[in-house]
């Protein structure tokens, strides 16, 4: 599996932890949003190079319209995972309007709302990871409990915090249980842009127009 896929699946279940409190903790989004919004941000880092696309795009303004001319497809090869990467934030985007949320400045608005709107992203983003993913939690222990870890312990599922000192055994308390994926079914890779007429490449949402 890409590198690329990998990062971001870390930022969507990072995502899915800190929307999934539930109600009495709904508000605690706002204490959270910093952290989650620069996991984001390390995200978009991370696939930076394959996504990089020209920041020309003139747009012509007449008196009562305003008229976009079409961006250029890139000629930059599509990188491989590429698609699927795109595809899947599509998709957290169409169904949970998650980059809406996440791009918008929620200090603007009052807890109320931010908290109705976290509601509307938990439920469409929570359903697109059923889905796709299957997950369960890394340690079945409850949070807050005693853990034991033992010399044959895997350093990849389990994060030692505070003081490490010495060789495991290891005992301490559970802070967070973690989450893992048991299965992994990607979205269908979408049509390549030098098949639909020029369309450019990465597009994750198509901006909406209203006809009248």
């Amino acid at each position: 599996m890409s590198k690329l896929f990998v990062s971001l699946v870390l930022v969507l279940l990072s995502a899915a932890y800190f929307f999934g409190a539930d109600a009495s903790a709904e508000f605690a989004t706002l204490r959270n949003s910093g952290l989650l919004l620069f996991s984001l941000v390390s995200g978009f880092l991370a696939l930076r190079p394959t996504l990089q696309v020209s920041s020309e795009a003139p747009i012509s303004a007449g008196d009562t319209d305003i008229v976009a001319k079409p961006i250029a497809a890139s000629s930059v090869p599509v990188a491989v995972g590429e698609n699927e990467v795109l595809g899947f934030l599509g998709l957290m985007q169409q169904k949970g309007r998650l980059l809406d949320f996440l791009m918008d400045d929620v200090s603007k608005y009052p807890d109320a709302q931010v908290g109705a709107a976290a509601r509307v992203v938990h439920q469409g983003c929570s359903a697109v990871l059923r889905d796709y993913f299957e997950i369960k939690p890394v340690a079945q222990n409850a949070e807050g409990s005693s853990l034991t870890l033992n010399k044959d312990y895997d350093a990849h599922s389990y994060r030692l915090l505070g003081r490490v000192i010495g060789e495991p055994p290891f005992t301490g308390r559970l802070l967070h249980r973690g989450w893992l994926t048991t299965s992994v079914k990607l979205p269908e890779q979408r049509t390549p842009a030098s098949a639909v007429s020029g369309a450019p490449e990465r597009v994750i949402a198509p901006a909406e127009v209203e006809l009248s």
